[in-house]
């Protein structure tokens, strides 16, 4: 015994740091750390009005040596309280809670009970059978106070949905256990919703229920909420692209013949407009021929409009252009905040779970800690995975490690008392749990835990702990206040705690999400992605070079667009737009926002014959009517574009993102990323797009409708 004291003093001093600045000492005083305790001495018979609390009462294990269960006095002791004064109704559990004790679970056991309740389930005459197969397998989850079972859940999920059109009694009843198993798993609501829809179709209220819960749970999970973001993320960088290309298209339309107007006068006058004019296209699409990029075509666009386009126009050309170069920094951005998958967080995540079939990824970090590898996420998550399985020394091991090095590390803390509360060790148990409360009082468990621990203490050593009576009120008090789940009173007075699993009895903290997502990291694809984006946006030059050049070139050929009638570049007539240029007509004065022909029929007076100004403004008509129509088609076809055309281009690129954005989504209804279990429903994607793409278009349409009028 002394050695083993001596050999106990000597882990304990090794882990010094570890223990967050709380020295190990003797629960008993006299028998060294974690000793088993001696048998229950003979306690004589219960009187008739001690009965029915002592059927109540602690098991004999749970008692110290020598020592019978404290009588009920009529009268307190000088110095003492009253029962009813010191004992609320959380006492009732207080005096009489089972001795915690766990019975490790190994992974070959797991795997035995799933085929177990599957061998059941194959059977289509012995229901009972499968019913006790799935009984017990939720008895095994609590067991090992796994978060959620996902393998276990998705495979009922999937057994639901093939015995929905046979026998819906059982399918709903197969698919809600899944829902018990993983509770938090998008994919068990999902799949439940399913169910009860191909059951019951009428029955919309649990069905939009159950896809509600899955909803939020899919907002919450990072193994579906990221690829989320990352398709959302996707989705906006494909509408600029298009919403780019798209206006510059609108605005080659409206502008460019007047560029092939002005080009043709750089060639002799032998030279034919046609020939000219092709030529002109083929300069322009020299970017496009030898694939230089999405911003070098449209530069060259730009460049070829930029002195016959407003200035409201030119400036919506920098701006989309210009986001175009800072695409590969966007697109890097977006894979580095919503990658998870395959990432040393994911593998974290699965093993916090606690559920079946994740022994690879635990062996792996036992390799890790064996070795002297492993980080504080890999020891604490290990250690908590091997408390919830009853691997209790090495849980001990495990979290030891981690809190060295991260010493005073609240939530390590927590779950390392827990696994000395589960070992017997009442005091360093305590100590733990008031550093990690003192620490974070924000930590409802490290309290609630702490409460236990009173508890304990009172039911092995009987009225000489009397007065952690209230200390344990105490510590369920705060622990409700901080976290109103952690509702020991309600559980106790129902009489709940007898016959609970250990580890529902006690509040096993999780590695906290924020740390987690920290973990969530793969630069290699972020680099991969943004290098992608960069050949494909801006070509084949330095990442560097290709965000800044975009802007600077629009930013010049902004300027040069303010000089294009110094440059002798034509004008638009605002009457019959036809081009008014200095070139052709050399009686055009400069400044003049009218061709000759309108000059003289609606400038002048008595210059030109009745007959020449009725042709002439059915030739305006013609013109407005042209632009009108040609206007509401490409508002049909896009939304926003009507607006581009016809002289309105912020109001029109703002429409044409929203709705080329409903669009993209609908294309990529399914995701580019993909979840682990049962994704949402593409119809339920989709009513985000469907109804912004109707309100869009509607809108945009009357809007251009109202304009033109």
């Amino acid at each position: 015994m002394r050695f083993s004291a001596l050999l106990c003093a000597l882990l304990v001093g090794s882990f010094g740091s570890a223990w967050a600045q709380v020295d190990l000492v003797d629960p008993d005083a006299t028998a060294p750390v974690l000793q088993k305790r001696a048998p229950k001495a003979a306690a004589a018979p219960p009187s008739k009005e001690n009965k029915e609390k002592e059927s109540d009462a602690d098991k004999p294990e749970g008692k110290a040596a020598g020592k019978a269960a404290a009588p009920t006095p009529s009268e307190p002791k000088p110095g003492e309280a009253k029962p009813s004064e010191a004992r609320p109704a959380a006492q009732k559990a207080a005096a009489a809670p089972e001795a915690p004790s766990l019975v490790p679970v190994t992974e070959a056991e797991l795997d035995g009970l799933w085929k177990a309740w599957l061998k059941a389930s194959a059977s289509a005459q012995d229901f009972k059978a499968e019913q006790g197969a799935r009984a017990e397998l939720v008895k095994a989850k609590r067991r090992i106070g796994a978060t959620d079972a996902e393998l276990w859940a998705m495979g009922l999920i999937r057994a639901a949905e093939r015995m929905a059109s046979t026998d819906i009694g059982a399918a709903v009843e197969i698919a809600t256990t899944a829902t018990e198993l993983a509770p938090h798993l998008p994919g068990a609501w999902i799949g439940l919703s399913h169910v009860y829809f191909v059951t019951d179709p009428s029955g919309v209220g649990r069905t939009l229920s159950a896809l509600n819960e899955g909803i939020r749970l899919t907002l919450s999970d990072p193994r579906y909420s990221r690829p989320l973001m990352a398709d959302l993320g996707a989705i906006v960088l494909l509408t600029l692209i298009a919403l780019a290309a798209a206006v510059m298209t609108v605005l080659a339309l409206r502008r460019g013949s007047y560029f092939l107007y002005d080009f043709h006068f750089f060639f002799p006058r032998a030279a034919a407009r046609w020939q000219t004019a092709a030529l002109a296209i083929i300069v322009v699409a020299l970017p496009v021929v030898f694939r230089l990029g999405w911003v070098p075509s449209l530069l060259a666009v730009f460049a070829a409009l930029t002195m016959y386009l407003t200035m409201v126009e030119r400036a919506v050309a920098v701006v989309l252009v210009s986001l175009l170069g800072f695409l590969p920094l966007l697109g890097q951005a977006v894979v580095e905040r919503t990658t998870f998958a395959g990432t040393p967080a994911e593998r974290l995540y699965l093993v916090d779970r606690g559920g079946p079939g994740s022994e690879a990824l635990v062996q792996a970090f036992r390799g890790l800690a064996a070795e002297n590898k492993a980080g504080f996420p890999e020891l604490f998550t290990l250690g908590t995975y091997e408390l919830r399985h009853g691997h209790l020394d090495d849980s001990v091991t495990a979290l030891k490690q981690a809190l060295v090095l991260k010493p005073n590390e609240p939530k390590a803390q927590t779950n390392l008392g827990v696994a000395l509360l589960l070992q017997g060790d009442l005091e360093n148990s305590r100590q733990l749990f008031d550093s990690a409360g003192q620490a974070d009082p924000t930590l409802g468990s490290a309290h609630y835990n702490l409460g236990r621990v009173y508890q304990r203490r009172l039911a092995t050593r009987g009225d000489s702990a009397a007065g952690e009576v209230d200390k344990a009120n105490q510590a369920f008090a705060k622990a409700h206040e901080v976290d109103p789940s952690l509702d020991a009173f309600q559980e106790d007075a129902s009489g709940q705690t007898q016959g609970q699993p250990p580890l529902e009895r006690l509040k096993i903290v999780s590695l906290p999400e924020s740390e987690l997502l920290t973990l969530a990291v793969n630069e290699e694809a972020a680099a991969r992605v943004r290098s992608q984006l960069a050949v494909m946006m801006t070509g084949d030059v330095s990442e560097t070079a290709g965000t800044i050049y975009p802007f600077l070139i629009s930013l010049l050929l902004l300027f040069v667009g303010t000089l294009s009638q110094t440059l002798g570049a034509c004008r638009v007539c605002n009457k019959c737009g036809r081009p008014v240029s200095r070139h052709a007509d050399p009686e055009v004065s400069a400044g003049s926002q009218m061709c000759t022909q309108c000059v003289n029929v609606f400038a002048k007076k008595n210059i030109a014959a009745p007959s020449l100004k009725v042709r002439k403004q059915l030739e305006v008509a013609r013109y407005q009517s042209r632009i009108e129509r040609t206007a509401y088609v490409l508002g049909v076809a896009v939304s926003g574009m009507g607006h581009v055309f016809a002289g309105w281009p912020v109001r029109g690129a703002l429409f044409g993102f929203c709705f080329l954005f409903s669009v993209v989504a609908f294309v990529f209804r399914s995701g580019l990323l993909r979840v682990p279990y049962e994704p949402l429903p593409w119809a339920v994607r989709l009513v985000p797009a469907t109804i912004l793409f109707a309100v869009v278009y509607l809108v945009s349409l009357r809007g251009l409708r109202k304009k033109q009028g």
